[in-house]
């Protein structure tokens, strides 16, 4: 029988410390394969980056607007880009490009090019897309992107705005809401395979990246905004205006029903953006002296402090000598003896001149200011302006005589919408908005727009008694081309010229009129401004009171239960 030989101690003490030595040198090289796979040199992901892949920021799905129906304003909608990989392409394929992109496009891509990566266009809409992708030509790829769009195209084009190529708001409820609106966009991976076709993925767990975007829901009705903007339009074009806007509201919640601007621009064709005149929003970003239009504010704050009263009389002789200054009336027409309804009637200047006089200063300030001008409305559209008011210090010599005539003080469209709507609505003076609703990427409401009172800024006595005073300016006075056979109107025109440089501009002038209806009930109030119109017509009864009642009586077909 064979005999066993056992190992000694120091054999033993051998064979572990080999074992040992092994380990340690498995684990250096495992360790060192580790840092090499994840860790990589700087020098060497650059350079396989060149070679192998790219990493691209394409746009990602913007959130929804939609009008107070859930009729859609703005979407997100699939949209193709092009780039070129100079590596697999060929300068000689660039006339392919001429037809889809143009021949500068097509010029630029026929010569030699350095690097791995150039934009051929981005968002370009898939069925002007789909042909030239179908072509496969090696070394022009295609990335899936996300292209804002506009169904109505120009419609509610100054109060919903635009955005840039990379879907960041540029203007109007775009840019105020972006941070509700915008997605950031998806990183995307392209690499490519040993025969150059191009493959991609998005960053993100799986690939998959949830969209982050919230969605808005407006206080505007499409009907009435696409009404308002055609009707403007229409007057604006019929005198060569140099521009116009209109406002409707609902006098007693303060929602804005329709907001419009001219000239406009259509959104989804990026290249025209640039014209900076038709991309302002006149109805919240112009300024200008109201004229009569503001006679019925300035009078009830004559009625508010006791300067005035129902039964208070005023001659007028046509014209007026006032410290410095003679103030007059259209062509120095005297109106005689006046009621303070014929004042408004007959938009009588020396009337309000002579009202004027009897009102503290101070009082008719604040009084201003609890109306709203001097300061922004706060509505959520971006680009407002605050307007102008003098400090009541600077109230000298005829001052208060101009600003009760509307002279002397610079407007916004949507403060003086806003000042007659508590005159409409029996004294309060609101806060208007656009925004009814704005609901988070998980579908949770985030925020409600609802009524908010600013002043009681007259009485409901005082309000009573202007608006029917402005009933009788369409039945019997001024407004006369405002006056409807379907509805019953309120209002007052208004013609100002136009300052520049500290003077009047000789045969410009800003001709309005702002109203409401029914007359003795109201429902909506609006003002419609044209700016600069050219030729022998330019008073407010002339040209603004027409469009005012075109706009009505279209209104008053899609809702006649309102009326």
């Amino acid at each position: 029988m064979p005999r066993i030989r056992r190992e000694s101690g120091d054999e033993r003490r051998r064979s572990k410390s080999v074992w040992f030595a092994a380990f340690i040198v498995l684990t250096i090289l495992a360790v060192g394969t580790a840092k090499v796979q994840l860790w990589p040199d700087r020098r060497i992901v650059s350079q396989s980056q060149k070679q192998y892949w790219a990493n691209v920021a394409v746009s990602a799905s913007r959130g929804r607007i939609e009008d107070r129906r859930g009729v859609p304003l703005a979407i997100s909608v699939p949209s193709t880009s092009f780039f070129i990989d100079p590596k697999y392409w060929d300068p000689a394929s660039a006339d392919v490009l001429k037809g889809t992109f143009g021949a500068a496009t097509a010029r630029k891509f026929s010569r030699e090019l350095p690097g791995r990566f150039y934009w051929v266009a981005r968002n370009i809409p898939k069925e002007r897309a789909d042909k030239l992708a179908q072509m496969k030509v090696p070394g022009l790829y295609t990335l899936s992107e996300k292209r804002r769009m506009y169904p109505h195209e120009s419609l509610a084009f100054h109060l919903l705005g635009f955005c840039d190529i990379d879907e960041y708001g540029q203007a109007g409820v775009e840019l105020s809401w972006n941070h509700i609106l915008y997605s950031p966009p998806r990183t995307r991976f392209l690499t490519r395979d040993s025969k150059g076709n191009a493959m991609d993925t998005m960053s993100g767990k799986s690939g998959v990246v949830k969209d982050t975007a919230g969605s808005i829901k407006l206080t505007v009705d499409s009907r009435v905004q696409q009404i308002m903007e055609w009707r403007l339009s229409e007057g604006a074009k019929a005198v060569d205006a140099g521009w116009a806007s209109g406002v409707c509201v609902d006098p007693y919640t303060g929602e804005i029903i329709a907001l419009a601007s001219y000239p406009t621009l259509n959104p989804n064709d990026r290249k025209n953006l640039v014209n900076t005149n038709a991309v302002r929003n006149n109805a919240v970003g112009r300024v200008f002296e109201p004229g009569s239009i503001f006679k019925p504010i300035t009078m009830s704050i004559a009625l508010e402090t006791g300067a005035a009263g129902r039964n208070t009389t005023y001659t007028c002789h046509g014209t007026m000598k006032l410290f410095d200054r003679t103030m007059s009336d259209v062509n120095r027409r005297a109106h005689g003896k006046q009621d303070l309804t014929h004042v408004l009637m007959n938009s009588c200047n020396i009337g309000m001149s002579l009202m004027s006089m009897g009102v503290p200063k101070y009082q008719a300030y604040g009084m201003l200011k609890q109306f709203g001008f001097g300061d922004k409305t706060e509505v959520e559209i971006a680009g407002e302006e605050s307007g102008l008011i003098k400090q009541p210090e600077e109230w000298l010599g005829t001052v208060p005589a101009n600003i009760f005539i509307g002279q002397g003080i610079a407007v916004t469209p949507l403060q003086i919408v806003m000042a007659i709507s508590s005159i409409a609505n029996g004294g309060m003076l609101l806060k208007p908005y656009v925004i009814d609703e704005v609901r988070d990427s998980l579908g949770n409401v985030i925020h409600k727009g609802t009524r908010r009172v600013r002043y009681q800024v007259v009485s409901k006595q005082t309000s009573d008694f202007i608006r029917e005073a402005m009933r009788r300016v369409v039945a019997e006075g001024g407004g006369k081309l405002a006056k409807s056979e379907k509805v019953s109107i309120a209002g007052k025109t208004g013609t100002a010229q136009i300052a520049a440089s500290g003077q009047y501009a000789k045969g410009q002038y800003v001709a309005s009129f702002v109203g409401f209806w029914p007359a003795e009930k109201p429902r909506y109030v609006m003002l419609i401004s044209i700016g600069e119109p050219k030729g022998a017509r330019y008073y407010g009864g002339q040209i603004a009171a027409p469009v005012f009642k075109s706009i009505v009586e279209d209104i008053v077909q899609i809702s006649p239960e309102k009326m």
